[in-house]
């Protein structure tokens, strides 16, 4: 099971719906991770959608600040593949803004 699957679970386990329990998942998924917080550059998760591609296993994954997910490709395949999900994601988030 994933860690966030566990987490969900626990949440649901002490009371909190699953809406709730999502919610305060997401909330942390926001929160600046750098302990302790460097006040000259501040990390802030808040906002944005930066597009961000991690090395996996012989993989490259791509997701969305904010944590929508572009999928993942080879490691020799172009970033480019990548790059018209997020602008459509992205465009899509500023306009509902």
């Amino acid at each position: 099971m994933k860690a966030r699957a566990e987490i969900l679970r626990a949440l649901q386990h002490v009371g909190y719906g699953p809406v709730g329990a999502a919610g305060v998942v997401a909330r942390a998924d926001r929160e600046p991770r750098e302990t302790p917080p460097d006040p000259d550059f501040r990390e802030t998760l808040a906002g944005g959608h930066a597009l961000i591609v991690e090395l996996g296993d012989c993989e490259l994954i791509a997701s969305c600040q904010c944590g929508a997910s572009f999928g993942r490709t080879t490691p020799d395949a172009s970033l480019d593949t990548f790059v018209p999900g997020w602008e459509r994601h992205a465009m899509t988030e500023v306009i509902d803004d």
